[in-house]
């Protein structure tokens, strides 16, 4: 596999951006067995997660790897702490990711096009995220794979219910967030109002259910109106703080009849950390529907 870094200037976010990218190669060195691909590659778009960027998944796992045993490429962006959503005080990073991105990568790269050979996925905040952009461009993927969260469509509504927070929080303060705490990934409420607020200007009693940022909405919206499906993949550790909001997004899928979206929820001992993020992503790259 080859790894590049790209720099270029986003026209989106008006200002120079950079992406990592991995190319499959038909022969390698020592210790690898790639699969040779010629022409266009199929391509997993992989968002990182809260606190993280373009390189994580590089760095933590071990994905170049698991990526060459199917010849597919990677493309890895940064996404900041924007939801990946067009942000109301702040940059447009939906558009950015679920637009640009591709045309920048097929203009560049030897990228398939094809729906059948696009695939995108993230973990925490990324697995949001890419549910959420293949939900909202189902004509555009064949499969997404959603690592350690639900729909965070629902985290204002925890605010609003007077909680404290979002159940992962512990109804913290500042003060009170211990750098274990940081460690397994909980954050004070106040930080994460903060994000509420720049990503979706939310104020108390607001809602964004049944918006086109509710992983829910969209998915039901797709089947109204007959649109392709894209195959979802879904896993979670037991003891991710995300566990409750993942186990409300499986119960969503589950409900639906006949299981349109291909739906598949895994659950394994596991915390919010890499551990687990690197077990299942080679789990979600063994899984995808990609020919040989």
């Amino acid at each position: 596999m080859s790894f590049l870094q790209l720099d270029f200037y986003s026209r989106t976010l008006g200002m120079d951006s950079q992406l990592n990218i991995v190319l499959p190669e038909e022969k390698q060195g020592v210790g690898f067995i790639p699969v040779p691909r010629k022409g266009q590659h199929p391509v997993l778009y992989l968002l990182h997660g809260t606190s993280g960027d373009h390189t994580d998944w590089e760095r933590w796992t071990s994905v170049e790897r698991y990526a060459a045993k199917k010849g597919i490429a990677l493309v890895m962006m940064a996404g900041q702490l924007s939801s990946y959503t067009n942000m109301v005080y702040g940059q447009k990073f939906f558009d950015y990711i679920a637009y640009e991105i591709p045309e920048v990568v097929k203009d560049f790269f030897p990228i398939s096009d094809k729906r059948e050979d696009t695939f995108i996925a993230g973990l925490s905040m990324g697995s949001y995220g890419a549910l959420k952009i293949a939900l909202a461009l189902p004509e555009n993927y064949a499969a997404a794979g959603a690592l350690s969260s639900g729909n965070h469509a629902y985290n204002p509504e925890r605010f609003n219910e007077g909680k404290g927070g979002i159940s992962h929080m512990m109804g913290k303060n500042v003060s009170e967030v211990t750098k274990a705490d940081q460690d397994k990934g909980i954050f004070s409420t106040a930080v994460l109002e903060r994000r509420l607020k720049l990503c979706w200007g939310w104020e108390k009693g607001d809602s964004i259910l049944n918006t086109e940022e509710d992983w829910f909405f969209l998915a039901k919206r797709n089947l109204e109106e007959g649109r392709p499906l894209p195959k979802i993949f879904h896993a979670c550790g037991t003891e991710d703080h995300n566990w409750n909001e993942a186990v409300r997004a499986r119960d969503f899928f589950q409900s639906l009849p006949g299981n349109p979206y291909q739906y598949e929820f895994h659950q394994a001992p596991g915390q919010h950390n890499w551990e687990f993020w690197d077990a299942w992503i080679e789990k979600f790259i063994q899984w995808l529907p990609v020919s040989l």
